[in-house]
């Protein structure tokens, strides 16, 4: 594995691995209420994770496209480009007002913070590290993803091996979704518009990007998924329904732990803010006549209209609703392959 083929497996990564992932939200509604069968939707999930980003890579490697509107203006036909753009854009407001509210629920679960202290915090750091734009975006991930993937499987581990008796979950959540595998799909298609945005716009001037850093960037994701599942299908139902439900596993451990997995959710609730901060910011800037910066500030603005709303709501609500938008997207990057090849051969 190549060192770009590893930043891009962490950008990846670190884009789908947000705040509903890591908090552990995302996981309970989409696969621990499944049981085994749910074990078995993170394999699927992490294996079409991993072939959609090596497609997304592949495409844009051909498109020779550098930002997400010119990847999908190539991909989709003319009259469905400003409606999917539209889709795309509010995604990543929502995904952006969705992270900050996790880290405002979770300062203020730790700290006793006010929620909109916890907030403004989260969108001021974000605003500082896109001073440096696309290069800011992969360093902080570069970085600060591998101790997010260790902290997050280090401690789900621990729990597997030593947890606490567990009370049916069979009641919770169950109404969400009809079945394990088209959770699991519902569950890629909404991660994969940020995902696909993401991978849509590293690609640098005139250089290509292996689609290895997608197919990693999948396995990782898959396997976090399993180990995390495997451990929160343990956790006793009083602690799967509160709002952090991997932080409650994480702290009945021990303090310590739970000290460590808080700073690990941090991590995820920040890279992906900035990738959905940076990419909207882009993508609003080719089309006004203003500066980044100012786009930036703005837009973290906008997103003060989420402040009421509960993390838990937002995921159950917003995300499955995203996933539908998502899934002619998905359809259409697979298509655009196909084309792709055809013209080739």
């Amino acid at each position: 594995m190549q060192k770009n083929d590893w930043k891009v497996a962490l950008t990846y990564v670190g884009a789908i691995v947000g705040a509903g992932f890591a908090s552990g939200q995302e996981l309970v509604r989409f696969f621990v209420v499944f049981g085994k069968r749910g074990l078995m939707g993170t394999i699927l999930a992490g294996a079409i994770f991993a072939i959609l980003g090596a497609l997304v890579i592949y495409l844009a490697n051909s498109l020779q496209s550098n930002s997400y509107g010119q990847f999908i203006k190539n991909i989709l036909p003319f009259k469905l480009n400003f409606v999917v753009d539209i889709i795309i854009a509010f995604s990543l407001w929502v995904g952006l007002g969705v992270m900050l509210i996790g880290s405002a629920t979770l300062l203020e679960e730790r700290f006793a913070l006010r929620s909109e202290f916890g907030f403004i915090i989260t969108g001021v750091l974000v605003f500082l590290c896109l001073q440096y734009g696309n290069k800011g975006l992969l360093t902080a991930n570069t970085l600060l993803v591998p101790f997010m993937v260790v902290f997050a499987i280090g401690s789900s581990l621990i729990y597997i091996f030593n947890p606490q008796p567990c009370i049916s979950t069979g009641s919770v959540f169950r109404s969400l979704l009809p079945n394990w595998w088209f959770a699991s799909l519902l569950y890629v298609a909404y991660n994969m518009i940020l995902g696909i945005v993401v991978l849509a716009s590293i690609r640098e001037q005139k250089y290509k990007i292996s689609p290895w850093g997608g197919i990693w960037g999948g396995i990782i994701l898959g396997f976090m998924s399993f180990i995390m599942v495997k451990s929160l299908q343990y956790l006793p139902e009083s602690l799967l329904i509160t709002e952090m439900p991997m932080l409650s596993l994480t702290t009945s451990i021990n303090q310590l732990v739970g000290n460590l997995y808080f700073i690990g959710l941090l991590i995820a609730i920040f890279t992906t803010s900035l990738a959905n901060a940076h990419s909207l910011a882009t993508r609003i800037k080719s089309n006004v006549h203003k500066s980044y910066k100012s786009i930036l500030v703005m837009l973290l603005f906008s997103t003060l209209v989420f402040i009421p709303w509960k993390f838990s709501a937002l995921v159950g609500l917003m995300y499955p609703i995203q996933g539908y938008l998502a899934i002619p997207i998905i359809f259409a990057v697979i298509s655009a392959v196909i084309k792709t090849n055809v013209k080739k051969g």
